[in-house]
């Protein structure tokens, strides 16, 4: 019998360890144990042709209206409908995804996309054209952060998979559904096989997911290093100059590309 409790408490312990291998900080273990009490009510589905209304409508809602450069500028997102033409290009691409509960509610959404450099100066193209200023300075800054640091050349890869957008709706949230949508992703990415995911963070919360995911963080800078033609798309006295983390997971080795001093940072920078 002494031998067999001492079994149990060795699985229990190794069981232990292995979780706490799998996150960075103390609150990743809280969070592993509370998600595996969760049921599971969610069900994962991509986000097809019929369904890209719905999907605009729940990213302007939930994920742009907390977006840095929106609260900046005080956009108007009804104001354009260049946006969402944009969103719909993200989607039309069939990585997008979204959650649904058992009866049937959207409960959130990730914005995916592989994306080469030819698509960063599409998208500049793009907004030049566009009439409304803050539209046009949106779009340049999606541009400028996809290129910050510019991890094609970094890892020799035609294509980046990234996390683009990334929103649960405010009643199904603290429930892993954020973790869950983005570990999704990152198996789509994989299977479709991409060699890099990358996912950029900026407001307090989505950081947390990529670190639970375990994705390296391999550059953090202030928004106000994000140049336009002119001028900072965020200046760098504002109360929205917050962090940029930039995460990744790859299947492929390049140590230099982490930025350890502040001669590194600047070389990011064109």
């Amino acid at each position: 019998m002494l031998f067999t409790r001492k079994v149990i408490n060795l699985s229990i312990l190794k069981t232990l360890k292995l979780q706490s291998r799998k996150c960075h900080s103390l609150f990743g273990i809280k969070d592993i144990l509370q998600q595996q009490e969760q049921p599971d009510v969610f069900s994962i589905h991509l986000v097809k042709k019929q369904d890209h209304e719905m999907a605009v409508e729940l990213i302007k809602t939930h994920y742009l209206t907390e977006h840095v450069l929106v609260r900046t500028r005080k956009m108007d997102l009804s104001n354009d409908n260049a946006l969402d033409e944009y969103l719909v290009s993200l989607m039309k691409q069939g990585n997008t995804i979204f959650a649904k509960t058992e009866d049937g509610r959207v409960a959130g959404i990730c914005v995916n996309f592989a994306t080469s450099p030819v698509d960063c100066q599409n998208l500049r193209n793009y907004a030049f054209y566009r009439q409304d200023p803050n539209t046009k300075d949106f779009l340049y800054f999606n541009a400028k952060l996809q290129e910050t640091p510019n991890l094609w050349n970094i890892y020799k890869q035609p294509k980046v998979f990234e996390i683009k957008m990334l929103a649960v709706l405010p009643e199904f949230r603290r429930q892993g559904l954020g973790t869950r949508l983005a570990e999704k992703s990152m198996s789509q990415a994989q299977d479709q096989g991409y060699n890099v995911i990358r996912m950029d963070c900026i407001n307090p919360y989505d950081y947390k997911i990529a670190e639970r995911l375990l994705l390296n963080c391999i550059v953090k800078y202030p928004l106000h290093k994000l140049r336009g033609a002119n001028a900072s798309f965020v200046k760098r006295s504002s109360e929205h100059n917050t962090c940029v983390r930039v995460y990744v997971n790859t299947r492929v080795q390049n140590e230099s590309c982490y930025v350890n001093s502040k001669e590194d940072l600047e070389n990011i920078f064109e």
